[in-house]
């Protein structure tokens, strides 16, 4: 048997996703409000998803980014500000009882 590590795993529908980057992004309490924003309110700038600091909140979602859960895009109505949303891999299901995100090795319930 091998000592390698498995870097990811596949979701339900064969997506694959980096544990590491997916837990990191939960551990912390204001990513995984930006993440129920986003999963509840689709795509939005950065100023309307509820942030103390503008600045905290990007960074936040840098790291979302970079752990390929949220992608920024330009803005169609007014081209100043970046709108922020999740990427179109990540699972989102609407249930009776509410949002799921299933990873395959965690399902998060919104």
């Amino acid at each position: 048997m091998s000592d390698a590590k498995i870097l990811s795993k596949a979701d339900p529908n064969g997506r694959f996703w980096d544990e590491d980057l997916i837990y990191h992004v939960l551990n912390h309490k204001f990513r995984r409000s930006l993440l129920l924003c986003l999963a509840r309110g689709g795509p939005r700038p950065a100023s309307q998803l509820g942030g103390i600091k503008l600045g905290s909140t990007i960074k936040q979602l840098v790291e979302m980014i970079e752990a390929g859960l949220v992608v920024k895009s330009p803005n169609p109505k007014d081209g100043r500000q970046p709108i922020y949303g999740l990427v179109p891999a990540v699972p989102v299901v609407k249930t009776e009882t509410g949002v799921v995100i299933d990873f395959g090795f965690c399902v998060v319930r919104l």
